[in-house]
């Protein structure tokens, strides 16, 4: 399954670009019905978890087990995931998310095919 997405993406989600602006990703993931907020981990998982995310030279798969596993620009990277309280935090530098140092959260919503990563500050 695959996702494309942009070079925007990989900043905004899984370095320290400091972007604030939301992140619009195309999925061919079945149909969201409507604008719905991924609040919760079951509908995070059915609409992301597994799917892998493609373009401007990415390519990573989002593993059920936590693991981001991809290339970038043709370099392979292993980084890191969770979702808890309704947030989706990345790394593309650890695997394990707590030591990351450029670990990055997002709020997640769908709108039919589409995956928008909003960008939220930790704590």
């Amino acid at each position: 399954m695959k996702i494309p997405f942009s070079t925007s993406l990989l900043c905004a989600v899984l370095s320290a670009c400091g972007t604030t602006d939301p992140v619009v990703l195309s999925s061919d993931a079945p149909v969201q019905p409507g604008h719905q907020e991924l609040d919760r981990g079951k509908a995070f998982r059915k609409a992301v978890v597994g799917y892998q995310l493609r373009g401007d030279g990415v390519d990573v798969t989002v593993e059920p087990d936590g693991l981001l596993v991809g290339t970038y620009l043709g370099k392979p990277f292993v980084g890191s995931w969770d979702y808890r309280r309704g947030r989706f935090c990345a790394s593309l530098q650890e695997d394990d998310l707590r030591r990351a140092a450029d670990r990055r959260c997002f709020r997640v919503v769908t709108l039919g095919r589409r995956v928008i990563l909003h960008p939220v500050a930790e704590g």
